[in-house]
């Protein structure tokens, strides 16, 4: 197909999409969503521009060092991850231990996980003295901002289209800069990451500014999709009553005291790795939304004529390579004749299904580096919430709709639910614990 005069490949074949990852030195993936991301969503502009779009792929270019990074800090077992999942779970701990310690309480779900995973994750990647620690309106200035992604993207005039976000964005720059030009994270504020990051800016002369939109766009990939993942689990999970209890089951066997049982407080905490092991409905439930709610859109250019599927099909040079993960998740031929709907035991037994089926986290250069503490902070909050407390939604009230028009990697909910929160016998007293 033709996009104007661009000559476009839509591809929806897991096996081809397999096949156009593994040839990421001739299929670049990386340069479209650099300029989409860095440079539309957060501003990045001149020459830093220029040297992150500066041969991403290779050797020793800021974009391959940057990576480098990312993802080696970001690995299973790695410091730099444990360090950050503990800050978040213990800042969201603390909020947990005092809800509904006095009787039932009711919350809206989305401002709750906003607030939360936002503060907790700026404190844990930047340091207690973080631009939302100093600035407290950019909690909501940051989310005004996400809520326009396309319009801020798309847009040749944002502050007209989308002027909210627009001065939102703005605010957030302006506060990301003040941290970047402070440079308090190079005396060891804040996590590990964002020194060597910040290392790696030096290395290729790349100064404050530089930092300023990277730190903007690093924090964001750290939350954007986490919050709204987390919405549609708990969501899901306590919509249905069945599907509440059987987890609620697997969770007690997980969860683990951290002092002697006779306590007035017991401290309770609970590891990802045993959930992973053995709450095989939750991890189900959670990777069911991943696939139904996933909309990931990736779009890769063509440096050389290549062939693929034993050269049946010719990717001509110029052309673009787009991916829809929407597409993918939705396939019956795929997922079977039920993919339209939600089904929270799809997972509970091995597929027959391409890995490349799973768009969610994107794939070849474009794979999210952060999906291991992602789904890591997703499944540890879901166990605590649900073993602490009997959850449902607000009588009269339904799960939103999935907002397919922006273009996040997570469908957003149209709206916001109100949850009514009990805590459940024996858990009056007690007290979630991460060791930092």
């Amino acid at each position: 197909m033709f996009l104007a005069s661009q000559k476009v490949y839509v591809v929806n074949s897991p096996a081809l999409i397999s096949q156009i990852n593994r040839r990421q030195k001739v299929i670049d993936g990386d340069s479209h969503f650099l300029a989409a991301a860095l440079g539309g969503l957060f501003g990045l502009e001149g020459d830093d521009l220029v040297e992150v779009l500066r041969n991403p792929g290779e050797s020793g270019s800021l974009r391959r060092d940057t990576k480098a990074i990312e993802h080696g800090m970001m690995e299973r077992g790695v410091s730099s991850l444990n360090e950050i999942f503990t800050t978040v779970m213990s800042d969201i701990a603390e909020q947990l231990n005092t809800t509904s310690r006095k009787g039932p309480a009711c919350i809206s779900l989305r401002s709750w996980l906003e607030e939360s995973f936002t503060l907790s994750t700026a404190h844990a990647v930047f340091g207690p003295d973080n631009p939302f620690s100093r600035n407290s309106y950019l909690v909501n200035d940051f989310w005004e901002f996400a809520s326009q992604v396309k319009g801020l993207t798309m847009s040749e005039f944002p502050s007209i289209t989308a002027a909210g976000p627009e001065k939102a964005r703005r605010r957030l720059i302006q506060a990301f800069r003040e941290y970047a030009e402070d440079g308090s994270f190079a005396e060891g504020e804040g996590n590990e990451i964002v020194r060597q990051l910040s290392s790696v800016a030096r290395k290729h002369n790349r100064g404050a500014e530089y930092l300023t939109h990277y730190f903007f766009a690093l924090f964001s990939a750290f939350v954007l999709n986490t919050v709204p993942t987390s919405f549609w689990v708990i969501g899901h999970i306590v919509e249905n009553q069945d599907l509440r209890t059987r987890i609620q089951a697997e969770v007690t066997e997980v969860v683990q005291s951290t002092n002697e049982p006779d306590v007035d407080h017991p401290k309770l905490t609970v590891n990802p790795a045993a959930i992973r092991e053995k709450c095989p409905l939750l991890v189900s439930t959670f990777n069911e939304v991943l696939r139904y709610v996933g909309s990931s859109i990736s779009t890769s250019v063509v440096r050389e004529d290549v062939y693929i599927d034993d050269d049946r099909y010719l990717l001509a040079k110029g052309a673009w390579v787009q991916i829809s993960a929407t597409a993918v998740h939705a396939d019956p031929e795929i997922w079977g004749s039920d993919a339209a709907r939600f089904n929270p035991e799809r997972f509970l037994k091995p597929l027959k299904v391409h890995p490349s089926a799973n768009r969610t986290f994107g794939g070849g250069s474009t794979l999210c580096p952060g999906r291991h503490l992602a789904a890591d902070e997703i499944l540890a909050l879901t166990a605590m919430a649900l073993h602490t407390f009997d959850a449902g939604l607000e009588a009269g009230t339904q799960l939103p709709r999935r907002d397919e028009t922006n273009l996040l990697p997570i469908m957003k909910p149209t709206a916001d639910v109100r949850l009514e929160l009990v805590r459940r016998q024996g858990m009056e007293h007690v007290l979630w614990e991460y060791s930092k």
